[in-house]
């Protein structure tokens, strides 16, 4: 199993988790993975993750779970190449996780980002949606 490809499904697994039932579960298994492998940087990614979570089911939750999943990605990618010991034994640990946290919350939602572009000449239109679209014209 790649390390980088886990640590990009977990990443956006834990950060979609956030907004879900099976966050304390997440959260409780991450801070684990780090005791493990950081025990003294445990509790402080611990308390991390409770703050970030606040910013994500915020005003501004989606463009700050596009950031935050971006970075968890990197640093779940750093945490296992920590320890070329035990590498592949991380990753499977994280790669079973984020199995896990899909059975838990299938019905999350993905997290990442989408750049939509379109233009319309003369009197034509666009229309443009990130999810369902229903539209309706009138003569």
């Amino acid at each position: 199993m790649d390390p980088n490809t886990v640590a990009q499904l977990a990443g956006s697994a834990m950060v979609a988790a956030m907004t879900t039932d099976a966050w304390q579960q997440t959260r409780g298994a991450v801070t684990a993975l780090w005791r493990r492998v950081r025990p003294e940087q445990a509790d402080a990614v611990s308390g991390e993750l409770t703050a970030l979570r606040t910013m994500v089911t915020g005003e501004d939750g989606e463009r700050a779970a596009a950031a935050l999943t971006e970075l968890w990605q990197l640093r779940l990618h750093e945490l296992l190449l920590a320890d070329s010991r035990h590498t592949e034994e991380l990753t499977q640990e994280l790669h079973e996780l984020t199995e896990a946290l899909r059975a838990a919350a299938p019905a999350a939602p993905r997290v990442g980002s989408v750049r939509m572009e379109a233009r319309a000449t003369g009197h034509g239109r666009v229309y443009q949606s990130g999810g369902d679209m229903h539209v309706n014209q009138e003569g």
